[in-house]
């Protein structure tokens, strides 16, 4: 076979390796090196001197030609669930109430019951820390006569510290509740004024 028609085969094969990428749905860039050769590939080289992109064609797009890519399928249904999601919702609130007032009553008595149980552990919380101190006072009074600690007085310091950091625990769980309830009825507040607005009078 003869040299210039070795070239020309070459070339033919290159040409037609970005045309028949795009036609099976692969984008395809032509990189040109330092040294002037190119190179073809479905992925940009970001150590690429000379980049473009080409068409179904292998003609180079142009910066404004280049589409931008799309969503993936799984984020395109997952876009119509929250939509449908979103709108299901919105039918619910305003099935709901009738006013932003009915909105903060329906608060109150969401709030009632995590109240209730907080104001009970916040009692209880104080009683445990007056017998904390009180047993403090007591192993500081022993120990300024430098008198030893009775093991009973030292395990119920022990135990009211443990019983002190599981109350406070409990608390600032059951007052994390309360704001989370506080925000959601919040947000449905909004919506429902965003709602009340957009829709005909």
């Amino acid at each position: 076979m003869k040299p210039i028609t070795v070239l020309t085969c070459l070339i033919a094969a290159a040409l037609a390796l970005p045309v028949q990428a795009q036609q099976a749905g692969v984008r395809m860039y032509k990189c040109v090196d330092a040294a002037g050769k190119a190179y073809y590939s479905d992925k940009v080289n970001p150590d690429c001197g000379q980049g473009v992109e080409m068409n179904r064609q292998g003609v180079v797009m142009k910066k404004k030609e280049i589409a931008k890519p799309g969503r993936s399928p799984n984020e395109a249904v997952a876009a119509v669930k929250g939509t449908r999601e979103q709108e299901r919702r919105d039918l619910a609130l305003m099935a709901t109430y009738t006013s932003e007032e009915e909105i903060d009553a329906a608060r109150e008595r969401s709030l009632s019951l995590p109240a209730q149980g907080t104001k009970a552990i916040e009692t209880k919380l104080d009683k445990v820390n007056q017998q904390l101190t009180e047993l403090k006072k007591q192993a500081d009074v022993l120990a300024t006569q430098k008198k030893k600690l009775p093991v009973h007085l030292m395990e119920d310091v022990n135990a009211s510290e443990k019983e002190v950091s599981a109350l406070e625990a409990d608390l600032a769980q059951r007052k994390g509740q309360a704001d989370s309830i506080r925000a959601r009825y919040e947000a449905d507040k909004q919506r429902f004024r965003e709602l009340k607005a957009a829709s005909p009078q």
